[in-house]
């Protein structure tokens, strides 16, 4: 029987590679830069080699070894297990680079199935444990709505992440537009627990609702989070929260001014011709 072909996908913004095998056409997933891609429909094809699956280098007319590294130019049949991510040409498990067009071959596994189901999607679909960033920050994400399940502890330090990358001043006052937002307000419920999650606008003011449950974590649906991190990155959760302050001290301001006595009212002036008819009075009493 022969090997099953290891698929790679690769990003088109950010050129990240990915392992997609045993995963089916059309799958959708993020990538660590926050783009959401799908798995594609692979068509391999064979190809003369034409540069070192070692270092990339052009092979030099028929040579049998690459004149860079010196690694040999035969390929062994058998070998030829993986598709390239940009060609799709049938290359060795152990190539760096492709034989063909010369990419760099560097994939990342896409995760592992769990047993949880999506919020979204329900029973029909379950949650994939992968990791979102470098620094190996696990999610769960649905392979069918591309929706990402966070635990508190993940959010808090994507969210500090984003918060150093902030500029020192200026904000937005909502996060990017999302034309395709979520439109139906029913309910979620937790993929932990199971209970249904609160509906609420991520920072009070970042335009984004997010289901959330207090005890484990929140439920993005596709681009929701990049929407955030972005939000943040451009300084509106500093906006957010220098308006709460302001709006603070107005509001201790005003108890302070519900709270203190009346002031007495000045009392009302006496025009001249008052006060002279007043003097001719009293000296004619006088």
């Amino acid at each position: 029987m022969s090997k099953r072909l290891r698929r790679l996908a690769a990003c088109d913004r950010c050129s990240r590679q990915y392992d997609v095998s045993g995963h089916a056409v059309g799958e959708l997933f993020h990538c660590l830069c926050g783009r959401r891609l799908a798995v594609p429909r692979s068509r391999p094809r064979d190809a003369a080699v034409v540069r070192c699956s070692a270092c990339g280098g052009p092979r030099q007319g028929g040579a049998r070894a690459c004149g860079y590294c010196g690694a040999d130019f035969t390929l062994h049949e058998r070998d030829l297990h993986t598709l390239c991510p940009s060609c799709m040409t049938r290359i060795s498990d152990r190539a760096r680079y492709c034989h063909h067009c010369a990419t760099l071959v560097a994939p990342q596994p896409l995760g592992e199935v769990t047993s949880r189901p999506c919020p979204a999607c329900g029973d029909t679909a379950v949650l994939t444990s992968r990791r979102l960033d470098e620094a190996a920050v696990a999610v769960l994400e649905c392979p069918r709505c591309a929706g990402l399940w966070l635990g508190r502890k993940v959010l808090g330090h994507l969210l500090a992440q984003a918060r150093r990358e902030a500029p020192p001043d200026g904000g937005l006052h909502r996060a990017p537009p999302n034309p395709g937002a979520r439109q139906d307000p029913a309910y979620r419920p937790c993929p932990d627990c199971g209970q249904l999650m609160h509906r609420l606008n991520f920072g009070r003011r970042s335009g984004v609702i997010v289901d959330s449950c207090a005890a484990h974590g929140v439920w993005f649906d596709a681009e929701e989070l990049a929407r955030i991190l972005a939000w943040v990155r451009a300084g509106g959760e500093r906006e957010t929260a220098e308006r709460q302050r302001e709006e603070h001290r107005l509001r201790r301001r005003l108890e302070r001014l519900d709270g203190a006595p009346p002031e007495p009212l000045p009392a009302p002036a006496r025009s001249p011709l008052v006060e002279l008819l007043g003097e001719l009075a009293a000296s004619i009493l006088g």
